[in-house]
């Protein structure tokens, strides 16, 4: 097993980051078409699909055709949010030990055995019936709203139109958003509701460059994707069923 690489520290930091957020511990899959990772949070409630594509490597050699590394999430993002913003990183595996390298700095940490980490799932096809683009910053501010009064949020699109909200007991918050301040919106009516924790720790994996793609339907799971050049980070939610709150 063999693994050297290459690439922009940021979308090194935004993967792992991305991946801290669900789980401990996760597969890394390196292939001709870069890295990817897949994973599901123990509650089983959401799904991470992480990846860097080859060509955003400025180095980038395997050993094979698939090389699969077991890797300690939290130790080595307890590394890499140390990386400088704008600097350069390498990564580099043999055997049981993964390297990462940024600055004069090397670190050396123990990988673990991939058949000891639960199997990355199958990514489902979703059939959404409508897709918002989003600034990430506006998104955050509305979803941190409607955690202050409840633990679930409402996302439907109507009519040409992007609504957040939510309610508990007398307290509602609807925050709404129309072309002029939604960078797309395509596809008809939707409309389900989330787990407001979940998607508030989306959220922190967002840049200040990346957009937010969120795909949803109604009455079922929502995908979430936070889109950079070098780094695409998404996520898969699980519905919560209404029954007849809102």
């Amino acid at each position: 097993m063999m693994i050297e690489a290459g690439l922009n520290g940021d979308a090194l930091k935004k993967l792992v980051k991305g991946l801290s957020l669900l789980v401990s511990e996760a597969r890394w899959h390196f292939n001709e078409f870069g890295l990817k990772v897949v994973a599901v949070d123990p509650a089983n409630v959401a799904m991470i699909i992480a990846s860097i594509p080859a060509d955003s490597f400025d180095v980038y050699s395997i050993s094979d055709e698939e090389v699969v590394i077991g890797v300690d999430i939290n130790r080595v993002n307890e590394i890499t949010k140390k990386i400088p913003k704008g600097d350069s990183a390498s990564l580099s595996a043999e055997v049981a030990t993964l390297k990462i390298g940024f600055g004069k700095l090397e670190y050396s940490v123990a990988l673990i055995d991939p058949a000891a980490i639960r199997k990355s799932p199958k990514v489902p096809s979703l059939d959404t019936k409508a897709e918002v683009v989003v600034d990430p910053a506006e998104f955050k501010r509305a979803i941190e709203l409607a955690g202050k009064i409840s633990e679930h949020v409402v996302l439907e699109v109507k009519d040409g139109e992007f609504v957040i909200s939510a309610k508990e007991s007398l307290e509602t918050i609807r925050v709404s958003f129309d072309d002029g301040s939604l960078i797309s919106l395509e596809g008809g009516n939707a409309r389900s509701m989330f787990g407001v924790e979940y998607i508030q720790m989306f959220t922190k994996v967002a840049n200040k460059d990346d957009e937010l793609h969120i795909h949803l339907g109604t009455d079922y799971p929502g995908k979430f994707s936070f889109v950079s050049d070098s780094c695409r980070v998404e996520y898969i939610l699980a519905p919560r069923l209404e029954q007849g709150v809102y």
